[in-house]
């Protein structure tokens, strides 16, 4: 029994020993902690790593800060009550559409800048396309449909009328305002994706004055006008490019405002398996615009360039007292046409040929050496 008592004794002072070991190992390491922030705070120098729990605590406190002082501040009812208002399919809506379209096309046709402003201040389709991201955001597909019958609606009547007034018009020639919408690139893509981040924006916090400055700088109206230009005059060349421009404006700002409405949270009934297949074709519908838009822009650059070096060439030709006057290049399938009018006080019978001469070379010499570098070339001197 002593044996016994004696055992638990020293069995007791070993976990006495031991707690009090570990109680210190504990407040060592604490003061090497707090050693270890003080050094850090007197260098200037933070800690090498950062803990784990810090991070989450600031991912949470910015993900609570979202949902509460933004995302809460939002009145979600009233912002989709004044969408629905826009998408309907009023008189009003057809009035002003119209009125819209004439403007556009006749400012289009007398090249003024001012009046094809004007029709963009008038055109109420931004409206319906707004819709159309905030409903299929949602998930409400009545909403959905309602907007894209609008918006067919108001689209067909502008390009019919603009149609039936270039066809009765004494004047159908290609503008500078029209060709101007004919060509899209990767940059219009841009510029509807930046206009539309910021009338979502203005639309779901309620600021309505900025729709005026994103309904200037997507142009909905002058592209469908120049559309009716190119069925009324049978050129299919501006047609296609101006249904491309207002093709991408639409659907770069329907889904822009989709992925708002998202980020504000915007209440939704869509599964989890609807919303990556949301996503997903968003994505692909992006890549499908930036593709040949991409491709658009590059020949634009590449044209661009051919006439600085075409310009170049001509002006490097004649003395320093010679200037070109007018410069016009025709870029087809199969060349370069050039007709340049240059102002001399001495003609060259040669120089027509100097020119093609330097010009093919430099296309050698850039590794282009088929047919459509420089093949023709028409020069005009003036005394």
């Amino acid at each position: 029994m002593s044996n016994d008592g004696d055992r638990k004794a020293d069995l007791g002072e070993d976990q006495d020993t031991a707690r009090n070991t570990g109680q210190g190992s504990a407040m060592a390491a604490a003061s090497s902690a707090a050693g270890t922030s003080a050094a850090s705070k007197a260098t200037g120098h933070p800690d090498p790593i950062p803990s784990k729990s810090s991070f989450s605590r600031v991912l949470f406190s910015w993900r609570r800060w979202w949902l509460e002082d933004v995302v809460g501040t939002v009145q979600q009812s009233s912002v989709i009550e004044k969408r629905r208002e826009d998408c309907a399919l009023s008189e009003r809506y057809l009035f002003m559409t119209a009125m819209s379209g004439g403007i556009a096309i006749l400012g289009l046709l007398l090249s003024s800048p001012a009046v094809v402003i004007g029709a963009m201040l008038l055109s109420p389709l931004m409206g319906p396309i707004m819709g159309l991201g905030f409903a299929l955001a949602i998930g409400d597909y009545e909403w959905l449909k309602q907007s894209a019958r609008s918006l067919a609606w108001g689209s067909v009547m502008a390009v019919a009328l603009c149609a039936l007034i270039v066809f009765f018009s004494p004047i159908q020639t290609i503008t500078p305002e029209i060709a101007a919408r004919t060509r899209p690139n990767l940059f219009d893509l841009m510029v509807a994706l930046f206009s539309a981040l910021a009338g979502a924006y203005a639309m779901i916090r309620g600021r309505e004055g900025t729709i005026v400055g994103v309904a200037i700088a997507t142009a909905l109206m002058p592209p469908l006008a120049v559309v009716g230009f190119g069925l009324a005059t049978t050129n299919w060349t501006v047609f296609s490019g101006a249904l491309l421009l207002y093709v991408t404006n639409l659907i770069t700002i329907a889904l822009v405002a989709w992925a708002m409405a998202r980020l504000y949270g915007f209440r939704h009934a869509l599964s989890q398996r609807q919303t990556y297949f949301q996503n997903l074709m968003v994505a692909v519908v992006f890549m499908a615009l930036a593709v040949p838009l991409g491709l658009s822009l590059s020949q634009i650059a590449w044209e661009a360039n051919a006439q600085r070096i075409v310009r170049s060439e001509i002006v490097e030709t004649f003395d320093d007292r010679s200037r070109l006057s007018e410069m016009e290049i025709e870029f087809g399938g199969e060349g370069l046409g050039v007709n340049a009018t240059v102002l001399t006080p001495r003609l060259r019978a040669d120089a027509e040929t100097d020119v093609e001469r330097a010009l093919m070379s430099l296309a050698r010499a850039s590794g282009r050496t088929d047919t459509d570098a420089v093949p023709s070339r028409h020069q005009r001197q003036r005394r």
